[in-house]
C-alpha cells in the first residue's frame, strides 16, 4: 500500500524506480510492527523512531504514515507490518504473515556472541556510522545472522571491543544480573528498542552498561523485538540457560499487553 493517496497495489507491482537512492545506496528508513486484532502495536513509538531515523539520513518524512499503518492493518488478526520511506520520496507499507521460525523463537533461541569491531562509546561520537538509525542498509545484520546460523545458533549478540554488550542484529538484549533485569543504553549507539520501552512499562528494567562477563554470568537472558516478542535465550555460546521464570513472566505480560 502506497502512502501517496493511500493506494493499495498488488504485491507484484513495482513501486520503486531503479535509481531511487533507497535502492542504489540503501538510503531508506523502516519500521517493523506487530499487528494484533487489526491494530498496529506501539504505533506511536515506532513512528517517533521512524522520524528520528529519517532526520539522521536527511529524508523528508511526509504526513500520513499513521493513517497508512492503520489502513494497512485493518482486518489482520496477527501479522507483521513494515513501513518504509526511501530517499527517493516513496513511502509504503507491507502487511505480511509472521514467519514460522519467528513464532517458534518466542519459545526460546540459541545465541552466540560476536564482535562488532567498535568500542561501546565510539558510535555515540561518530554520527556517520549511523548508530541508532533503523535504515535498510541491513547487509551486515543479515551477514551476522547467516554466520550465527552457520555455527548452529539462531541469533547473535554483538559485543564491543572493550568488553560490553551492544545489541542483536534485529533485537534488544536484556539479562538478569543479580536479580535485576539490565539492558544496554541506547546512548552507546544501539537502536532504541520499542519492545524494551513497552516492557519497561510492565516491569523494572535497568538501562545501564552491561559487561560481557555479566552477560555470561546472567541467570536469564532474552532478546526483544517487535515480531518475535520476548525470546528466551536457551543457550549462550553453548552454555545452557533455559527459559527462567522472570523472562517467562515478562513474555506472558508482554503478549497480554498486545491485546489490552
Amino acid at each position: 500500500m502506497l502512502l501517496d493517496g493511500l493506494r493499495e497495489v498488488p504485491a507484484s507491482d513495482p513501486v520503486l524506480r531503479a535509481d531511487d537512492l533507497g535502492v542504489v545506496r540503501g538510503e531508506s528508513v523502516f519500521e517493523t510492527l506487530r499487528v494484533v486484532d487489526g491494530r498496529p502495536c506501539f504505533l506511536d513509538e515506532h513512528l517517533e523512531r521512524l522520524a528520528r531515523s529519517a532526520a539522521r539520513l536527511e529524508i523528508v518524512l511526509p504526513d500520513g504514515f499513521e493513517e497508512l499503518a492503520r489502513t494497512a492493518s485493518a482486518g489482520a488478526a496477527d501479522a507483521g507490518l513494515r513501513l518504509t520511506m526511501t530517499k527517493g520520496g516513496v513511502g509504503f507499507a507491507v502487511l505480511f504473515e509472521v514467519a514460522a521460525d519467528t513464532v517458534r523463537g518466542r519459545q526460546g533461541i540459541n545465541v552466540v556472541t560476536l564482535p562488532l569491531g567498535v568500542a561501546a562509546d565510539f558510535r555515540r561520537t561518530a554520527p556517520w556510522l549511523l548508530g541508532g538509525v533503523k535504515s535498510t542498509s541491513y547487509a551486515v545484520n543479515m551477514a551476522t545472522l547467516r554466520h550465527a546460523h552457520g555455527q548452529g545458533a539462531d541469533d547473535a549478540i554483538w559485543v564491543s571491543t572493550d568488553g560490553y554488550v551492544l545489541e542483536a542484529p534485529t533485537s534488544t538484549v536484556v539479562a538478569l544480573v543479580d536479580g535485576v533485569l539490565v539492558s544496554p543504553p541506547p546512548e552507546s549507539g544501539i537502536l532504541p528498542g520499542t519492545t524494551l520501552l513497552a516492557c519497561r512499562r510492565l516491569v523494572d528494567v535497568q538501562v545501564a552498561p552491561l559487561p560481557v562477563e555479566d552477560l555470561r554470568a546472567a541467570t536469564e537472558v532474552a532478546l526483544l523485538s517487535s515480531l518475535r516478542g520476548i525470546a528466551p535465550v536457551l543457550a549462550l555460546d553453548d552454555r545452557p540457560l533455559g527459559a527462567g521464570p522472570v523472562v517467562r513472566g515478562l513474555a506472558a505480560a508482554f503478549e497480554a499487553s498486545l491485546r489490552s
